[in-house]
């Protein structure tokens, strides 16, 4: 089987197949790849025929038409059989291997799909099929043959087939054998009983044309010429900068003992004016989604702030920063795990607002498990890249499918969890605050309509987050942790010094978003409908 499929190559003998092949697997989702039926069956096909009428023959002809817009994995196992059939049919093959193909199928569609394998035989295709399903066998083969042991041990045409076997028969023939030894089928019995047997039922109508998607794709407008041109000046000037920041690697340029050179000073000028750059480049190049059916903004009636999500930003802003300055100036930085444990309890808070008033369902729980166990596994994955890590961009990716509250949390028990490897300190609280907030605020943004799902808008938010949000955050406690004594030219210092891994931490995210935030977000947004999660 595997051999006429192509798919095992032959340790000994010769094996001649004159035309081509196409098999429908026992498991038809091993066929599916796309996230429509739809476009699993148009992804099959070259552009230049996906217009053709061949592809609306075979639609009607497997009854797809009203499954078109669905999922495939959202289809009943039949349904999924239909449309792996489908799938296969639009390849023309000459020789269809078809393995179980009615597991799943109703009586109705069985036979229909009888009555389409017999439309292909009649258009000359050959049809080669394993199953354990006796009575379509029985029905609608031209000849079976048993394979038991690597042989095959009998074959014959089915009436024959059927009728001189005791254990592999079909019901009729066990029924009937003393008084009617050749009958087989239901039909046989019943026309030897002077019944009248129903006709099968027609072929279905081929319809010419396919029906229209249910989401029409709106096309993207173009931007305007001064975009374009901003674009392209602040991101060449955004490039330059950041490679003239990455030049210099000698810190001791830029800090010495009695403080800050004047390199540090124009090195500070020119973050800033990096900083700027990047912010106009990220403004410029900001549009609507080309893909309107996931990629888009929260539509204006929604972007208003739900009471839980009000409540986790005073959370947040307020009690959180607090524990961190409780932290360091009463207990010296060496609480680490109590304060930990605290900003753990606050993370959780405005989660729990969630399932006020309804109970909670374990996969709710559970997906946030799993975003953390990635999260975690992603860091420790690049444990040999300082800083370049999927971490940002998972975390964002949290917030925007699943809201700030839910972004918070992963972020932040990201860095808990993670630190058991990387080892726990003064700076876990804040890593775990900096990391939660990115995740809070990319839940925001998107929620007030202010961040898009496009990839290049996730990407830039990306790079601002890693730099702005993060280094700043972090920076600063840096110095509060390790300085002796704190005034504005050791936190410049310590900023000075944060910028070029900030950068590398600002590349990977890009890195990670640019390749997996599309397919990431689809993949979150189908896990939130289908199960209806809560955000």
């Amino acid at each position: 089987w595997r051999l006429l499929a192509g798919l095992r190559k032959a340790y000994r003998g010769e094996l001649t197949i004159t035309g081509s092949v196409g098999m429908l697997p026992q498991n038809p989702q091993a066929l599916f790849v796309k996230n429509t039926v739809r476009e699993d069956l148009l992804e099959i096909l070259p552009k230049a025929e996906r217009k053709s009428d061949r592809l609306a023959q075979v639609v009607s002809l497997c009854k797809l038409t009203e499954l078109l817009d669905r999922h495939p994995y959202d289809l009943s196992g039949g349904e999924q059989q239909r449309a792996a059939l489908a799938k296969i049919l639009l390849l023309n093959p000459d020789i269809l291997l078809l393995d179980e193909p009615t597991k799943g199928l109703d009586a109705e569609f069985k036979q229909v799909f009888g009555q389409i394998l017999r439309t292909l035989q009649a258009s000359g295709v050959s049809i080669l099929m394993v199953s354990h399903d006796i009575e379509f066998c029985a029905k609608y083969a031209d000849r079976c043959a048993l394979f038991f042991d690597g042989n095959i041990v009998t074959e014959a045409e089915p009436r024959v087939f059927f009728s001189g076997n005791n254990f592999y028969t079909t019901s009729s023939n066990r029924i009937a054998r003393d008084v009617l030894p050749e009958a087989v089928t239901p039909e046989d019995v019943i026309s030897a009983c002077g019944g009248a047997v129903e006709p099968e039922p027609e072929l279905p109508q081929y319809e010419r044309t396919l029906p229209k998607p249910k989401t029409e794709k709106a096309a993207a407008k173009k931007l305007p010429v001064w975009r374009k041109i901003l674009a392209a000046v602040s991101g060449i000037v955004s490039l330059v900068l950041i490679v003239q920041t990455l030049k210099v690697t000698d810190l001791t340029k830029l800090v010495t003992a009695d403080g800050l050179t004047a390199l540090a000073g124009d090195q500070l000028k020119l973050y800033g004016v990096m900083l700027v750059s990047m912010l106009v480049f990220a403004l410029s190049v900001s549009h609507k989604a080309k893909r309107p059916d996931y990629l888009i903004q929260t539509p204006v009636e929604k972007r208003k702030l739900q009471k839980r999500t009000v409540a986790a930003t005073l959370l947040i802003l307020l009690l959180i920063p607090l524990t961190l300055f409780i932290g360091a100036y009463y207990f010296g930085g060496r609480k680490y795990y109590f304060i930990s444990l605290l900003i753990l309890l606050e993370c959780m808070l405005p989660f729990l607002l969630i399932f006020e008033g309804r109970k909670p369902q374990a996969r709710e729980l559970v997906l946030i498990a799993v975003l953390v166990a990635l999260n975690v596994a992603g860091r420790a994955v690049f444990f040999m890249l300082p800083e370049f890590k999927p971490v940002v961009s998972m975390t964002i990716l949290a917030g925007v499918a699943f809201g700030g509250e839910t972004g918070f949390l992963v972020g932040a028990m990201t860095m808990l969890v993670s630190n058991m490897f990387f080892g726990q300190g003064a700076w876990t609280p804040w890593q775990m605050f900096a990391m939660g907030i990115i995740g809070w605020l990319a839940g925001v943004l998107y929620r007030k309509g202010v961040l898009r799902r496009s990839r290049i808008s996730l990407c830039i938010f990306g790079v601002i987050a890693s730099t702005v949000v993060y280094g700043g955050i972090m920076n600063p406690a840096s110095a509060l942790m390790w300085a002796h004594t704190i005034n504005w030219n050791i936190i410049k210092s310590y900023y000075l010094t944060g910028v070029p891994i900030d950068l590398v931490r600002a590349i990977g995210t890009f890195f990670f978003l640019w390749l997996g935030a599309e397919p990431m977000l689809e993949k979150l947004d189908r896990i939130k409908t289908k199960y209806g999660l809560a955000e």
